[in-house]
C-alpha cells in the first residue's frame, strides 16, 4: 500500500535548516536580517528565508515531515518568490535569477516527495514554467541579437551570457512543461470518468492551459508532434485565439515561411513572445542562408530592451 507523506513545516525554511545555514553563514544576501547585515555571521528572517535545493545524501531522511512544506506553503513561497524577490531592481538579475531557481527546485522537490495531488501540482508548476521562459528569453538576447543591440545601443541584460546555463535552464523547462502536460491529460481523464460539469472545468484550468499548451507550440515550432498534440486538446481549448495563433507560426516556420513568422509573433502575448523569441537564433540563420535578412529590420518590435521585459514582470509572473 502506497503512503503518503503531508509536510507540516508552515514557514517558508525549516527552522533546523534556517538555524545550521545561519550558523555556517550560509545565508543568500536575499534573506538576511536587515538589523544583523553587518554582522560576521548575520541572523536570518524567518519571514525571507527560504529552504533550499539539497541532493539526497547518506544519513538523510528527505521525508522527514517537519522539514517539508504542505502544498499550500509551497504556493505561498512561489507568490513571494515572484512578488518580492524578482520584481527587485537593486541586484542584477543573474543574483536573482540564481535564487529564485533555486528555491523553486526546491519546491518541485518537496511536491515530488510528498507526491501532490494532479490539480495543486498544476497550480506549483505553471508559474515556474513561466519563469523559466522568461529568464530564457532575458538572458538569450544577450547572445543572440548581439549585433542589433550594438546597432540601436541598447541593452537586454545585465551580466555576460556566460554566467547564464542555457542548457540547464532548458532542461529544466522541459522537464516542468512536459510533467505539467501529463497532468492537463490526467485531469482530463480524471474529471471525464468523474463526469463533473463542463462550465466548472473551463472556469477552473482552461485559462492557464491555453497558455501553457500555445508555449509548447511555440517552443517546439515546426515541430509535428507538438502540432499534433493540439488535434487531441478538448475543442474549447483548441479553439483558443493564442493556441490558434501559435499553430499558425508553427505551421509558417514549417513551411519555412520566415517573413509570415516574424510578422505573426508580435500579435502573441509578452510571455508566448518569449517562448517563441527562444526559436530566433535558429531562424536568423537559416533566414541568411535564403536571404530574407530583412525581415528582421521589417519588426523591430519584436526586440525588447531589458526595461521592457522588466516591466512585463507582473504580467508574467504575478
Amino acid at each position: 500500500m502506497t503512503t503518503f507523506i503531508q509536510g507540516t513545516c508552515l514557514l517558508m525554511c525549516p527552522e533546523k535548516e534556517r538555524w545550521i545555514r545561519e550558523k555556517e553563514g550560509l545565508l543568500h544576501k536575499f534573506e538576511i536580517d536587515e538589523t544583523t547585515k553587518g554582522a560576521k555571521l548575520p541572523k536570518a528572517d524567518p519571514a525571507k528565508t527560504i529552504k533550499c535545493f539539497s541532493r539526497s545524501a547518506a544519513g538523510s531522511n528527505m521525508t522527514d515531515m517537519k522539514l517539508l512544506r504542505p502544498a499550500s506553503v509551497l504556493l505561498s513561497t512561489i507568490r513571494y518568490l515572484f512578488s518580492k524577490i524578482a520584481t527587485r531592481t537593486d541586484v542584477d538579475w543573474i543574483i536573482i535569477y540564481d535564487f529564485i531557481f533555486d528555491r523553486l527546485r526546491s519546491v518541485r522537490q518537496d511536491a515530488a516527495i510528498q507526491r501532490i495531488d494532479a490539480l495543486m501540482n498544476i497550480q506549483l508548476l505553471e508559474p515556474v514554467v513561466r519563469f523559466l521562459v522568461y529568464s530564457a528569453q532575458r538572458f538569450e538576447k544577450c547572445a543572440v541579437l548581439t549585433e542589433w543591440i550594438w546597432r540601436n545601443d541598447c541593452r537586454l541584460c545585465e551580466r555576460s551570457i556566460s554566467e547564464f546555463n542555457t542548457i540547464i535552464n532548458e532542461q529544466h523547462l522541459a522537464e516542468c512543461l512536459t510533467r505539467l502536460l501529463v497532468l492537463y491529460d490526467e485531469s482530463d481523464d480524471e474529471r471525464n470518468s468523474l463526469e463533473l460539469d463542463r462550465d466548472m472545468e473551463r472556469l477552473t484550468l482552461n485559462d492557464n492551459r491555453a497558455e501553457m499548451e500555445a508555449l509548447y507550440i511555440l517552443l517546439y515550432m515546426g515541430n509535428m508532434e507538438a502540432l499534433t498534440r493540439t488535434l487531441r486538446l478538448p475543442h474549447d481549448l483548441r479553439i483558443s485565439p493564442n493556441i490558434q495563433l501559435s499553430i499558425k507560426i508553427s505551421f509558417a516556420w514549417y513551411l519555412k515561411n520566415y517573413v509570415r513568422v516574424c510578422s505573426l509573433i508580435p500579435q502573441l502575448p509578452p510571455l508566448l513572445i518569449c517562448a517563441a523569441m527562444t526559436g530566433i537564433q535558429k531562424l536568423r540563420r537559416t533566414a541568411l542562408k535564403i536571404k530574407i535578412t530583412t525581415t528582421f529590420t521589417t519588426f523591430p518590435e519584436m526586440y525588447y530592451t531589458h526595461q521592457c521585459l522588466h516591466s512585463f514582470l507582473p504580467q508574467i509572473l504575478l
